[in-house]
């Protein structure tokens, strides 16, 4: 089934069927042509997003970047959607409390992708990235994307971090929290989800722990007469699997025991009589599909499947009396979580079974590098061919990362974009060691899965509602296509809505003025054009004659955090953290200078030093002297950052007005030390800004490599202390908000060692991160080339490429440059 059928989800009856008596469209019976289309309809009333995002690197310092590409698709098929306008990112702590929060849009209309950064500040511990759009907050928070990652502080010293040399084992200084209950849980899962009587059926069983891992058990079968009928044990992260035959009026209890030797009873569910189950076994090629009944007893009603991959059905037959069950070809079916449904005639579910599809859908991603080995600050040039997984040349849009071995250990068992989108998207509970059931070298993958199959259930959307024609439906946030402002105006002090009032709002950073009319209600809605973050608006409401005004702006408002991210007690990394976190920590004091350390009261006598001059040491500036700067006093008085800067000697607008030259070319705009566009001036408001610094010789801009022999302008924004409250007296019809803004994205740097001088820079390189690109587009030809240079370590290097083709394949490679040979 190819995956671009039903992108404008036209009527599913479309779709090919691969029963093995694959029947005409005309031959479907009415019970199962209702239920693919409500089905379908589901999906059309409510077509959800799935987000995720790969990182540049798993765990990080602080003082660090964290680079990140927001991969946004069809949660169905899987293909890029971009209906969303804004992606809101959030770094939240061990604790569930968020740390910072960012809104992205897509740059060039097609990508999303950004930057965090982390304060020096930090503390050492767990924390996760939760993302989502303001339309995903209709359905359930555990479908958000949400990730952990680990953050060490080495900036004060490394007393804080403490390493078993034996183990490799790091502390945290977030554990997750347990309350007082049993050392582990385990649950029973009966085959299709009832307990048959007089069949021989499959039970899979999953331990939990109460740090919510799984955790290995052996385990007793008993009777209600005390009699012992099986033994078993678990096979993978706790879960595992038994066959017994139940019988009519017995009940059934697990003595099960961890590996401390702890005993605990639990019950296993009721043996049914009336029930149906689904029963299956597959292999590579063919799916088999029997009907449980009651002690095997022939059918007399007719019953009907139904298949669906993520909500999406792509089969159905009619099971007559007597028929015990079906076959199907697996050939076609799209890779991920397939649900089989038993129907009655009233299109009720009489059960369920989750089978995984590996199917040959997957995009092939090859790279090929200019070299065998690479040196120090050596130029890399890197040539990627991707096609689909027919072979051919597609054009495509993906992230690359290049991380540095001897810093960064990538975990083969952990999230990628394959195991998330296929597996982890669409189950509700948490999956331990995600990617090992994707590894190539796993042989028991398909076993492994299967026990995770068993275990779970499929609850994107409630299947037996829309089988009922009660369909979900997002009705309660909005698809969020441009930032808007609500309120209320209403009287005073009885809080009445005032109808036909208006509300005039002025944006501080950009001078943008717009009047809104209230409602009857008194509600009103401003569809204000994009801001970037940290714009302020002054809103004012008109004053009714003989009435007290007030106007109410509503806060801004984000979704609750009610999931818990389940940590490991310990970060199981070898001494690599410890290197990494004092690499980072040297790396950070090369460019923003040492730590603050409180010392004992001395008396130091010292030459005044330029407040200029100590500001651009603490910011890490790559020059001594500027030839022109705009310090506190210029910038009091200037309303507009680009009409100041025209007022530098040399300095001339170009492109219609809309850009500045320096000897008639454009230079390059630098803010804290990282590169902006021209446009980007128009969003820094001047009473943000500290300093700016315009180099114009060779001598200043030699550090800046070619790019900067036009000139470099160097912004340097305000700070915390540097940031003081305006003093505005607010009046009830007036108000003063900042609401949340769109973060601009930096451009990650990469050296300029072409230019000799730079390559002989004494400064180390660092880098642990020694590339990113968020944005690789390969064209028709599916040619993709990328270029930059490695640091002072010689590697080896890990390359990873994650993405989703426009037809929703798969994208994902992950290879070696300077590779050591064993």
């Amino acid at each position: 089934m190819k995956k671009n059928i039903f992108l404008g989800l036209a009527l599913i009856l479309s779709i090919n069927l691969f029963a093995q008596d694959t029947e005409s469209i005309q031959d479907i019976s009415e019970t199962n042509k209702a239920a693919i289309t409500r089905l379908s309809d589901q999906i059309k009333k409510f077509p959800q997003e799935k987000i995720y995002l790969q990182l540049d690197k798993p765990y990080y310092s602080a003082g660090d970047r964290i680079w990140y590409r927001v991969h946004m698709v069809h949660a169905a098929i899987h293909t890029p959607l971009l209906i969303s306008r804004y992606v809101y990112v959030e770094l939240l702590n061990a604790h569930n409390e968020v740390v910072l929060r960012k809104k992205i849009r897509p740059v060039d209309d097609a990508t999303f992708f950004g930057q965090i950064d982390l304060s020096p500040e930090i503390a050492q511990g767990w924390y996760s990235i939760r993302a989502y759009t303001n339309f995903m907050r209709n359905i359930d928070e555990a479908y958000f994307y949400r990730q952990k990652i680990y953050i060490g502080n080495s900036l004060k010293g490394l007393e804080g971090i403490t390493v078993d040399e034996k183990t490799g084992s790091y502390n945290s200084d977030f554990k997750n929290a347990t309350k007082s209950q049993p050392e582990f849980d385990v649950r029973f899962f009966p085959e299709g989800g009832h307990l048959i009587a007089g069949n021989l059926q499959m039970v899979s069983f999953k331990s939990i722990s109460k740090n919510g891992l799984g955790t290995d058990i052996s385990g007793r079968i008993m009777d209600d007469q005390n009699k012992e009928l099986i033994t078993f044990k678990s096979s993978h992260l706790g879960m595992g699997l038994f066959a017994m035959t139940p019988e009519a009026g017995k009940t059934y209890t697990a003595i099960c025991e961890d590996s401390k030797g702890q005993s605990i009873t639990f019950k296993l569910p009721e043996v049914s009589v009336t029930n149906y189950a689904l029963a299956i076994t597959h292999n590579s090629s063919v799916i088999n599909i029997k009907v449980l009944s009651p002690n095997e007893a022939e059918r007399t009603d007719t019953l009907y499947l139904i298949g669906n991959t993520r909500g999406l059905p792509f089969f159905q037959t009619t099971i007559l009396p007597n028929n015990p069950g079906v076959s199907l070809s697996k050939e076609g079916i799209n890779s991920g979580i397939t649900q089989f449904l038993l129907l009655n005639s009233k299109l009720e579910v009489l059960s369920e079974r989750l089978v995984f599809i590996s199917g040959r859908d997957k995009a092939n991603l090859s790279l090929t590098l200019d070299k065998a080995k690479y040196g120090k600050r050596d130029a890399a040039h890197a040539s990627l061919l991707l096609k689909d997984s027919q072979g051919n040349p597609i054009e495509g849009n993906f992230s690359i990362s290049v991380t540095d071995d001897n810093d960064i250990r990538i975990d083969s068992n952990e999230t990628t974009i394959q195991s998330y989108l296929l597996l982890q998207s669409d189950l509700k509970g948490f999956i331990e060691n995600p990617n090992e059931y994707f590894k190539a070298g796993n042989k028991n993958a398909a076993y492994q899965l299967e026990l995770l199959m068993l275990s779970q259930g499929w609850k994107r959307y409630d299947v037996a509602a829309a089988l009922a024609g009660k369909f979900a439906i997002p009705n309660k946030h909005v698809l969020e296509i441009g930032p808007t402002i609500t309120g209320k105006v209403q009287n005073f002090p009885a809080r009445r809505g005032l109808p036909k009032i208006n509300v005039s709002f002025i944006a501080h950073n950009n001078m943008n003025f717009a009047v809104v009319t209230t409602d009857n209600y008194g509600r009103f809605i401003y569809q204000s054009p994009e801001f970037p973050d940290s714009t302020t608006f002054l809103a004012q409401a008109d004053k009714k004659t003989g009435s007290f005004v007030e106007l109410v702006i509503d806060k801004d408002s984000f979704p609750a955090i009610e999931s818990s991210t389940i940590f490991p007690n310990d970060l199981k990394l070898d001494a690599a953290m410890r290197d990494y976190l004092k690499k980072s920590r040297d790396k950070y004091y090369y460019q923003n200078g040492m730590m603050s350390v409180t010392l004992k009261n001395v008396v130091i006598t010292a030459k005044k030093v330029d407040k200029n001059e100590q500001l651009r040491k603490d910011r890490g500036s790559m020059y001594n002297n500027p030839s022109y700067s705009f310090g506190e006093d210029d910038l009091k008085g200037a309303t507009n950052l680009f009409y100041l800067l025209l007022q530098a000697p040399g300095m001339t607008s170009g492109n219609g007005g809309n850009s500045l030259l320096m000897r008639g070319k454009p230079p390059i705009i630098m803010v804290d030390n990282m590169k902006y566009q021209m446009e980007d001036l128009q969003s820094i408001n001047s009473s943000d800004v500290k300093l700016i610094d315009i180099l114009k010789e060779p001598y200043e801009t030699m550090a800046y490599g070619t790019e900067g022999q036009n000139g470099v302008i160097c912004i340097y924004l305000k700070r915390g202390e540097d940031r003081k409250a305006e003093p505005l007296e607010l009046k009830r019809n007036q108000a003063k908000i900042t609401p949340l803004g769109y973060s601009l994205p930096a451009e990650f740097y990469v050296p300029k060692y072409q230019v000799e001088d730079n390559r002989q820079d004494p400064l180390p390189d660092l880098r642990s991160t020694i590339f990113w690109k968020p944005n690789v587009k390969s064209g028709a030809s599916g040619v993709a080339d990328v270029f930059f240079y490695t640091a002072d370590s010689q590697g080896p290097f890990t390359i990873i490429a994650e993405g989703v083709t426009p037809a929703g394949e798969i994208i994902r490679y992950q290879g070696k440059m300077n590779k050591k040979i064993k």
